[in-house]
């Protein structure tokens, strides 16, 4: 039996044994009203996280023993999700910073207990990100900053953020404090000046 809420609607589910959950979301979040997007899924308590990876996706549902969907009202998140967006980033500049020179330092657990909280915000700008995306129904494509698309940015993004923890788990530290002073906050300037870019057109379109 699997307790499902989405919001504060609770109910139980008795799943086949057949059915993955990434079906079983599929029709939950299709059956949603239209002014409502997904913020956040909780699997067994923990956050399921916007990259799902196909063994997640592929989850057998009876096994699930609690789902938790959270959602907020589109239009409101539309008109304030750019702005918790920048707070985020600004926010997690200054702390990949600090990050990157404890990296450097002798006291790398200390470093590495910094970086996870670093991580955490990570994830949380880049949710911020694509719900704004989604309220907003933006078009990452059409959206140019310094010459490239906000879409190339998100994928760097991306990239970057692999490549930093594959050097965490070699222990390569100096390389991890490398990747974020000179690739990850490049990068996340450039969401900054995309955000800004987003905010003044939003301002001038309202």
């Amino acid at each position: 039996m699997t307790r499902i809420s989405v919001d504060d609607q609770i109910s139980e589910h008795t799943a086949e044994s057949d059915k993955r959950l990434g079906e079983f979301l599929t029709s939950i979040v299709s059956s949603l009203p239209p002014n409502k997007i997904v913020k956040e899924i909780l699997l067994n308590g923990d956050p399921l996280r916007r990259n799902w990876d196909e063994a997640s996706l592929d989850f057998p549902l009876d096994e699930v023993k609690e789902l938790q969907i959270r959602t907020v009202d589109k239009e409101i998140w539309a008109a304030a999700g750019i702005d918790i967006a920048l707070s985020c980033v600004e926010r997690i500049q200054r702390s990949l910073i600090r990050a990157a020179e404890l990296f450097r330092e002798e006291d790398k657990a200390e470093a590495n207990h910094f970086f996870i909280h670093c991580i955490d915000g990570l994830e949380r700008f880049i949710e911020t990100v694509m719900l704004t995306r989604c309220a907003m129904k933006l078009d990452f494509n059409r959206i140019e900053i310094h010459g490239l698309p906000l879409a190339q940015i998100e994928q760097e993004f991306s990239t970057i953020l692999k490549t930093i923890l594959a050097c965490q788990e070699k222990e390569d530290f100096i390389g991890v404090a490398d990747k974020v002073e000179y690739e990850l906050l490049t990068n996340l300037s450039a969401w900054s000046s995309a955000l800004r870019q987003l905010r003044l057109s939003s301002a001038s379109n309202a």
